[in-house]
């Protein structure tokens, strides 16, 4: 693992020279100075506190001069890029005391901190030119450590290396030291601790260490999760900690180490450590920790060849995304690799495939053909089928809801009058396209063909739309393979609602079926909400490239007043002012940790009590599980919950990707696989447990989905939300995302309903039905919703995100935070995705830029014109960027 940590205190980053807080003795080894930038200052060899000390206050240690221009007091000192063992091989190094282990470890940090150098950058702001200097040159201290914090005075085993890399650069260009742009190296951290993993696989293979890979990465064959749990007490204590407090984020958990560190253990050396460590093992396990022999030859090689696992990565990250940065794509080739091969055979894999890579603004992207030509054919349909049909009905045709607003009435005579195969309708949120969907499908039948009414998900299909009188409505994927289905659309229109959420594949499935069954396609929804969690911005694609016509629909009709215009903000996407007009109106509530959730609580009882529909709306599932467990408690203390608890065994689902589910080593021991489809040797609806000396069909990975065991507390009264479609006991059918409650418990522990339904107890896809995600939520009305969205949710929130939550209610929102101001600049960012035409075009539009400026110049030239200087206007930065 690598993590990179800022340091904003002199004071702390010395403490980085010993880290003498908790490492004492031979459990460390004396910093050694590394870097381009360290030699340019003298500096080599073992680090002296003195020298370290005086760069952490930005003075030269040989003369005590200034280095960068500028000592701010609240200046960043530098970075600690900490590079962490994974355990089997901490445990193996410290049992074995093996030099050899630990100068692979060390040749690994080394490398991977070089590569890390030779992209070090700082800012260059000067005249009219912004932008970012690659310098090359860094001054770090490699600091290494062999335990971890000690858990009742004895620590674990944990080979891990701070590099402390300090806040300053040379850039030649200019002749001086700077500051350092550290922003990008820690954007790609993922991509350098790939390369990590990729060194030290590859040198530990060399050394004849058997590898294997893991759900979680790599580990040191022989070593079973019982043994490595023997020495991972405080990853246990911090993991422990986190879940009952639902923290998740890998970086939130750090902190949470942080701060409840122990003290150090001064009278332990390391043959001491070594001898509690041995007691720790039974026989077996103490008969396989022997020295390595020498290797007679490299380990055969688990992971896969540079082109296999470029294939691999392909699959796995263009399921999801239609455009990924090169760094990611070589990261997750390197991680399937699994050290067979180098970051240059990687880099030459990707240059030898269909994979396409473009510079924007800085960064290197990549798409594929393939996913390039999925959008085209996106794009040809709608764009071929232009002005090619009769209109559905009349356009000038009087609505028979006459209080439709001048939007809506537009939008309606769009549908009725369209030439074109496919047709889109835009709305914000609340503006009132369920009632104009209404008001054309009832227009359109009149006229004589029928209108079949589909969404995304089960409960925007068959539950909104059935509700809102649209009886047969259904899912897209029902569409997709139910060929009854597909011939009772023969000729006919297929509108499908919340179109936005549908992926791109899904639509080339949808154009496939309209061309064959000479159908019409109707598409609505909302570019500004959240997209699919498929690959491919549909909406956008079929908007910018495709030339269709848009009817839009803006009058926001749900909320009223203040609170209208609020959402009417973030419908345009100004984020922060839709934020400052909730605030305004105290709906924006800044509440510290140990009340914020209670708060929360007691409002959501309050508003049920009063007969308000309530929801609650987290961006992630950790902060929803908080605000669940503190809405239980105060329905309990109103009396609203029973006193008989029970403990229902739940299946949590896994979001592997389908290339991932391809791969053994995606699995754990306890892994519920369920099949959804009919598979070879395998029932709909099958299960499967994941146990030593089963083989997983991975053959049939497109058929069945992953799930982890888990358990769900209920009592009578307890609201419960349906996490994946079925039937009850009794013959009943629930669709995913159904809302219940419960009644009661059957003598055999079965569910009981308040409607008299029963669910098995081992049904299994339940959680509670409280809190809901904001892409959960998206389609939803109800009279209160209340935001749980503290700064733990950081880096879940965005522009879509915050606008889908916060417009779900009539009448009043409320949004319970830990700090308004990280909020406010967090949702600033956008979660839109660039689709693979946009990323080609980007290319095309330089080239033509480019070939304008050729043309220039030879005008000029031909007209005897000397070259002017580029006007220094934000229209020509913009266009160098």
């Amino acid at each position: 693992m690598l993590r990179i940590v800022p340091t904003r205190s002199a004071a702390q980053a010395q403490s980085y020279y010993s880290h003498s807080d908790y490492y004492t003795g031979d459990q460390e080894h004396p910093g050694v100075w590394r870097g381009k930038g360290a030699e340019r200052l003298g500096l080599s060899g073992i680090v002296e506190k003195e020298q370290f000390a005086a760069l952490c206050e930005n003075r030269d240690p040989s003369s005590g001069e200034r280095i960068t221009a500028s000592t701010r007091a609240n200046r960043t000192i530098g970075y600690d890029f900490n590079f962490h063992a994974p355990k089997s091989l901490s445990v193996l190094h410290a049992l074995t005391d093996d030099p050899n282990l630990l100068r692979a470890f060390q040749e690994s940090v080394d490398a991977t901190m070089d590569l890390i150098e030779t992209d070090a950058q700082t800012r260059v702001r000067k005249g009219y030119t912004y932008q970012d200097r690659t310098t090359g040159e860094l001054v770090w201290a490699r600091f290494d450590h062999f335990t971890a914090r000690p858990i009742g005075g004895v620590p674990d085993p944990h080979l891990h290396s701070h590099c402390f890399v300090q806040n300053m650069t040379f850039d030649r260009a200019e002749g001086q030291w700077k500051a350092g742009q550290f922003r990008n190296l820690k954007r790609d951290a993922p991509f350098y601790q790939a390369v990590f993993h990729t060194e030290l696989t590859s040198r530990l293979r060399a050394l004849g260490v058997p590898l294997e890979q893991t759900p979680e990465g790599w580990e040191v064959r022989g070593f079973d999760r019982a043994t490595l749990d023997k020495f991972s007490r405080r990853t246990k204590q911090i993991e422990d900690l986190a879940a009952a407090r639902g923290i998740t984020d890998p970086d939130a958990k750090a902190e949470l180490g942080a701060k409840t560190r122990r003290g150090k253990a001064e009278h332990l050396s390391m043959d001491e450590l070594r001898a509690l460590w041995f007691d720790r093992l039974d026989s077996h396990e103490r008969a396989a920790l022997r020295p390595l022999p020498p290797p007679v030859k490299p380990e055969p090689a688990a992971g896969l060849e540079p082109r296999a696992a470029l294939a691999f990565a392909c699959r796995h990250l263009f399921e999801r995304r239609s455009v990924v940065s090169e760094r990611e794509l070589l990261a997750e080739t390197l991680r399937a690799g699994l050290g067979r091969f180098t970051l240059a055979d990687a880099e030459r894999a990707v240059r030898d495939s269909d994979v396409l890579v473009r510079e924007l603004d800085g960064r290197r992207l990549a798409t594929t053909r393939a996913v390039l030509v999925e959008e085209e054919q996106l794009i040809a349909f709608a764009r071929d089928g232009r002005g090619r049909c009769a209109p559905l009905g009349r356009g000038d045709a009087v609505p028979r809801r006459g209080w439709l607003n001048a939007g809506q009435k537009a939008a309606v005579r769009h549908v009725l009058s369209s030439p074109d195969r496919v047709m889109l309708i835009r709305g914000a949120a609340g503006t009132g396209k369920t009632t104009l969907m209404q008001e054309a499908v009832e227009a359109i039948e009149r006229a004589g063909t029928r209108v079949l009414t589909f969404a995304p998900s089960a409960d925007a299909s068959r539950g909104v739309l059935r509700k809102e009188g649209f009886t047969g409505a259904d899912t897209v994927a029902r569409l997709l393979v139910d060929t009854e289905l597909q011939e009772r659309a023969r000729g006919q229109v297929l509108w499908i609602d919340e179109a936005g959420l549908l992926g791109a594949t899904a639509m080339r499935g949808v154009f496939t079926l309209a061309d064959r069954l000479a159908c019409r396609v109707v598409l609505s929804g909302d570019r500004k909400q959240h997209g699919s969690v498929a690959r491919g911005a549909v909406l956008k694609v079929l908007e910018e490239q495709a030339g269709l016509a848009v009817a839009e629909v803006k009058e926001v009709q749900r909320q009223k007043g203040a609170y209208r215009r609020a959402v009417e903000l973030l419908s345009e996407g100004r984020a922060a002012e839709g934020f400052d007009a909730l605030d305004r109106l105290g709906w924006v509530r800044e509440i510290a940790d140990a009340d914020r959730y209670t708060q929360l609580a007691a409002d959501y009882v309050a508003a049920v009590a009063s007969r308000k529909s309530a929801l609650v709306v987290s961006p992630t599932h950790a902060e929803g599980a908080e605000a669940t467990g503190a809405i239980r408690t105060a329905l309990k203390a109103a009396g609203k919950l029973g006193t008989e608890e029970r403990a229902i065994a739940t299946l949590t689902r896994v979001e592997l990707t389908e290339a991932e589910r391809t791969q053994a080593n995606s699995y754990r021991t306890g892994d519920v696989l369920q099949f959804h489809q009919n598979a070879k040797g395998f029932a709909l609806g099958q299960r499967v447990v994941v146990e030593p000396g089963i083989s997983v069909p991975l053959d049939q990975a497109a058929r069945f989905q992953v799930f982890r065991p888990s358990e769900l507390i209920l009592a009578p009264g307890d609201r419960v939300r349906v996490t994946k479609g079925g039937k009850t006991k009794d013959g009943h059918k629930i669709e995913n995302g159904g809302l219940f409650t419960v009644s009661g418990f059957t003598r055999a522990g079965d569910i009981r309903l308040d409607n008299g339904w029963i669910v098995d107890r081992d049904y299994g896809h339940l959680s509670h039905g409280y809190v809901t995600t904001s892409y959960a939520s998206q389609g939803k009305t109800v009279d209160r919703v209340l935001v749980a969205q503290s700064s733990r949710s950081g880096a879940a929130a965005s522009r879509e995100q915050f606008y889908v939550s916060a417009s779900r209610a009539r009448q009043q929102v409320t949004v319970y935070t830990d700090d308004k101001e990280a909020l406010r600049e967090a949702i600033g960012h956008s979660a839109d995705r660039l689709s693979a035409t946009e990323l080609v075009g980007v290319e095309a539009h330089r080239e033509q830029l480019r070939m304008r400026a050729r043309l220039v110049r030879l005008l000029n030239r031909f007209r005897g014109h000397r070259p002017q200087p580029a006007r220094p206007d934000r229209e020509y930065r913009e266009g160098r960027a």
